[in-house]
């Protein structure tokens, strides 16, 4: 079943026919909204989604023949290559693939920001973006994702410590990586098609792909933690270090600052020791697996780290031409 994100708000006002509740600031933000505009309201029976309109859209709509690639996982994964591609409004064939194919594409939809299937007939749905990129602020996706790894990270530290972290919790922390890295890409294709590149954007590219990496990595760390049920003070540290430096290599990402990268630097190096310090120790095979995880990841995020750095060293505040 596929976990929500699910935050519990209390209504503020309740007529026949109106309802007024607050909803998370950081999807606000993330949609840009202000007072005014429109939003889609849809009603799946035993709920409601709310889905900002979109202004972006091109006109064009596509049908995309989904039962070619035989294979419900395929046309999930197909779904996700169509939203990072800007493809805004498909009619979906599913001839021949069943029940299976649309309900995982409703899960696939429920992950990317935005995204609407709606089911027409027998075999056939109509996927929507509903997402307005004109009020999508990368920055703020690159830093969710940089706060999504760091959330992965802490539920390692939890496991590490003993606590109980279920699988809806890793769904869930899955599920914002998920989205934030669809996200950003989907900017990244839509700035390299309009033509207006950033000087940045290799950095973005880089960083958003091994930032999901790292993410992916640390659940893997997760999920060996608690079938093995490892407790050790060694990988609740390592794991707490890069739950407190993700957020900021998300920032760095996002924007580029020479004062951050000495302030980060400084983090990676005690970072990168600290790992091998006890890459050193005598641990049990079970351990030094997951210590060994927290090891590659750790090693991806100074990937990340020297593509901002070589980024900032080859800019006009260090580099100029020689004179005389």
């Amino acid at each position: 079943m596929l976990a929500l994100n699910v935050t519990p708000r209390k209504l503020q006002k309740l007529g026949a026919s109106s309802l007024v509740v607050t909803l998370p600031h950081s999807w606000i933000e993330a949609h840009g909204l202000k007072a005014g505009d429109t939003v889609y309201v849809v009603d799946e029976g035993d709920r409601l989604r709310i889905a900002p309109a979109a202004s972006n859209s091109s006109g064009t709509s596509y049908v995309f023949e989904a039962y070619k690639l035989v294979l419900p996982q395929l046309v999930s994964t197909a779904l996700s290559c169509l939203y990072v591609n800007d493809i805004n409004e498909a009619v979906l064939d599913l001839r021949g693939l069943g029940a299976e194919a649309l309900q995982s594409l409703k899960e696939t939809a429920m992950r990317l920001l935005g995204l609407e299937i709606l089911e027409v007939e027998r075999e056939k749905a109509v996927m929507k973006v509903v997402l307005d990129d004109s009020k999508t602020d990368p920055k703020h996706a690159i830093k969710g994702l940089g706060s999504a790894v760091s959330g992965i990270a802490e539920l390692l530290r939890q496991a590490a410590e003993g606590a109980q972290v279920t699988e809806d919790r890793l769904q869930v922390a899955y599920n914002e990586l998920f989205k934030y890295q669809h996200l950003i890409m989907r900017y990244v294709v839509g700035a390299l098609g309009s033509g207006s590149v950033e000087p940045n954007l290799q950095g973005t590219v880089v960083g958003t792909a091994l930032l999901g990496v790292v993410g992916n990595v640390l659940l893997d760390a997760v999920r060996m933690a608690l079938r093995l049920g490892v407790r050790s003070k060694a990988v609740a540290e390592l794991a707490s270090q890069v739950r407190d430096l993700a957020p900021l290599v998300g920032a760095l990402v996002a924007q580029p600052s020479v004062r951050r990268l000495h302030e980060i630097g400084v983090n990676f190096m005690a970072l990168m020791s600290s790992s091998e310090g006890y890459i050193r120790e005598g641990q049990s095979a079970q351990e030094a697996a997951i210590v060994a995880k927290l090891d590659d990841a750790i090693k991806t995020l100074s990937i990340v780290f020297m593509t901002i750095l070589c980024g900032a060293v080859t800019g006009e505040e260090y580099l100029r031409p020689a004179t005389g």
